[in-house]
């Protein structure tokens, strides 16, 4: 039975769950799963109940009458283990929302789907962090999860459900891995069907798919001339320009080096364009772009997308 908190990972609940403790707030987001897990004992109690009664009464199942008594002996006994479970609330989560205790442990995250749980059918979100699995609380806080870097879970020891989650700081490739060695390691992870190396290496790249987004994340709208640098693109563009995944060099000579994240670099010519647009061949083929430079920011949008820097 899924859940939806306003927020799946609240961050005033950290406090409590540093401390190795639930909130009352959680406690009552998690009640119905609990609720619905000692439901569905119960009526697991009840069908086998019924089994265990028409395998003693009913002489129409192929069943020989040597085996009827003994295998309704076994459906009354489960009966009984489900019925007390239901009754007393011995699930796992029960447990732990009577305990209010939390645990935590941190690592590379990783997010895959597990089997079908419950008589819903419905199929189960897991985390792996570290060298551990972990249950989300809901569809929603899996995908609330990110998908890849170190994080801090804190879950309930018991049922191993995760009730909060924050993200920790990144941990970079070593100084000059070149982009070609970061995707050769990204392959092997892979190709050893080992999650956690897998995870480990994913958590390595997460920021630069972070710093790759952030830097797509730009308007491509020039803005009005009056809040530009008065001064001519080819002279204002001059010097070295940085964003997250890219350092430019814009030379007097009319030449251009780009240094990519991951340290490989491109050598070009550039120029400006009578219609004052940038045109640059560091990409390996010419090409014109929209630029312009705002104070210390130079923006160069193409094609609807743009990428912004800042001079160095």
């Amino acid at each position: 039975m899924p859940i939806y908190p306003v927020d799946p990972f609240p961050t005033d609940a950290l406090e409590a769950n540093r401390s190795g403790h639930l909130t009352t707030e959680q406690r009552d987001r998690l009640r119905p799963i609990a609720r619905y897990a000692r439901q569905s004992a119960f009526i697991v109690a009840v069908v086998l109940a019924v089994a265990s009664a028409m395998m003693v009464s009913d002489r129409q199942l192929s069943l020989p009458a040597v085996l009827r008594v003994p295998l309704a002996g076994v459906c009354l006994v489960l009966a009984a283990f489900f019925l007390l479970r239901a009754i007393v609330g011995g699930d796992a989560l029960t447990r732990d929302l009577r305990h209010m205790k939390v645990q935590t442990a941190e690592g590379p995250i990783g997010k895959r789907r597990g089997g079908s749980t419950g008589r819903s059918g419905k199929r189960g979100y897991l985390f792996d962090v570290g060298d551990g699995t972990y249950r989300a609380a809901s569809r929603r806080s899996y995908d609330a999860a990110p998908d890849a870097g170190i994080v801090r879970v804190y879950f309930l020891p018991r049922s191993r459900r995760v009730v909060n989650l924050e993200r920790l700081a990144d941990v970079a490739f070593a100084p000059g891995t070149t982009a070609k060695e970061m995707v050769a390691s990204l392959g092997a992870a892979v190709r050893s069907h080992n999650r956690g190396e897998a995870n480990e290496i994913r958590a390595r790249m997460a920021p630069i798919a972070d710093a790759m987004a952030a830097a797509r994340d730009v308007p491509a709208t020039p803005p009005p001339l009056g809040e530009r640098d008065p001064r001519p693109l080819e002279q204002a563009i001059m010097g070295t320009w940085r964003s997250p995944i890219l350092t430019v060099t814009f030379n007097a000579n009319g030449s251009v080096s780009a240094t990519m994240l991951g340290g490989m670099q491109r050598r070009g010519r550039w120029s400006v364009n009578r219609a004052g647009r940038l045109v640059s061949d560091v990409t390996g083929h010419e090409g014109a772009a929209e630029a312009w430079i705002v104070g210390d920011e130079l923006t160069i949008a193409a094609e609807g997308q743009a990428l912004k820097f800042t001079r160095d």
